[in-house]
């Protein structure tokens, strides 16, 4: 049994050997457990006529922590797909997913809907008690209307990652909004006055590429600093769904967004409940795990293959959980070691599992 990784992150040689990331060598571990090889390529390396990749594989299949080679191997039973976000969006798997799709390979990290897609999917659930009231952006005026309404609001851009685009929008008494964004494109972060007018224009700047006004929400705020947590969650064997990390993330101070990348902080979960505790707060852990899985297994009855998923979740001042936003690559960065080793294992228990499901 055979099951492969596509990825841009190669192996380099150090002290003369040549070896993927840990996270790979890990992967390939707990593959040999199971009785499966696992391959480490990129998408150019597939001849798919052929039926066959070179591919990266150990040297010694009971040793992945030793050297590995390049060698021709034919084609996996699963596929995970590991490329850059980036490169993901702009297209760059396209032809990978079309093969694996033809010849009935299962391929972990199958596209999912975008995020007004799976709002207006979600909401038609018994699940819609954890999204806050979201719209898509298509009238300047009404937007305006529902932020006035709402005190704050967020403006996202529909297929944005990484906090880019973000901006939060607030209404003030005296008529005036207050439009701040920490992450642009064009670089630097904005924090600007506006009249209802100017407002409208940008708001109407906004709409194309499509984006979401999401209602902005009272979240709980350490030393005043706003709060989110990001749970990633992943397959195992059976498909089952396993809590991979819960990772608190803080908010620069007036920060929109939690995003590292952004000027956010990453938290250690213990601390942030004795931060939490001394402010006489408290973090409801089981709820936000509680939150994550339930939506994990609606997406999973629906696309099968989806075998990975990080959260975005908040806690409202009232202790109320909610889904800000969902990301089906979710950047393995925040995990800590021992997280990073429970979901390369986990990772490969699920891609064995959907090669043993193919070959029955």
């Amino acid at each position: 049994m055979r099951v492969g990784v596509v990825t841009t992150v190669l192996p380099r040689r150090r002290d003369g050997s040549a070896r993927p990331i840990g996270y790979y060598r890990e992967m390939a571990a707990r593959a040999a457990e199971l009785g499966a090889e696992l391959m480490v390529f990129r998408p150019e390396d597939v001849d798919w006529p052929a039926r066959r990749v070179y591919a990266w594989v150990p040297v010694d299949r009971a040793r992945p922590h030793g050297s590995w080679h390049r060698a021709w191997r034919p084609l996996p039973d699963a596929l995970y797909e590991n490329v850059f976000v980036h490169l993901a969006v702009r297209g760059y798997t396209g032809s990978l997913r079309r093969w694996a799709r033809r010849l009935g390979i299962p391929l972990v990290n199958p596209v999912l809907p975008n995020k007004w897609q799976m709002y207006r999917w979600l909401t038609k659930t018994d699940l819609a008690r954890y999204l806050p009231e979201t719209h898509r952006l298509t009238s300047p005026g009404e937007a305006i209307s529902h932020i006035r309404e709402w005190r704050c609001g967020y403006v996202k851009p529909i297929g944005g990652y990484g906090g880019m685009g973000v901006a939060r929008v607030e209404a003030f008494p005296d008529g005036r909004f207050r439009v701040s964004v920490d992450r642009r494109r064009e670089g630097g972060a904005v924090r600007r006055w506006m009249t209802e007018r100017e407002l409208r224009a940008w708001l109407a700047s906004r709409l194309r590429p499509p984006h979401l006004l999401q209602r902005g929400l009272s979240l709980m705020t350490l030393a005043g600093r706003k709060l989110d947590f990001r749970v990633v969650v992943y397959r195992g064997l059976g498909g089952v769904w396993h809590t991979v990390g819960m990772i608190p993330k803080w908010a620069a101070p007036d920060g929109v967004v939690t995003n590292i990348i952004a000027g956010g902080e990453r938290l250690d979960l213990d601390r942030a409940r004795a931060l939490a505790a001394r402010e006489g707060k408290v973090i409801p852990v089981a709820d936000l795990e509680e939150c994550a899985h339930a939506i994990a297994k609606k997406v999973s009855a629906h696309r099968p293959a989806a075998g990975l998923i990080g959260f975005d979740l908040g806690v409202d001042d009232q202790g109320r959980v909610w889904m800000i936003e969902m990301n089906p690559k979710p950047a393995r960065s925040l995990l800590d070691g021992e997280m990073k080793r429970i979901a390369a294992r986990l990772n490969a228990e699920f891609l064995v599992h959907l090669a043993r499901r193919g070959r029955a």
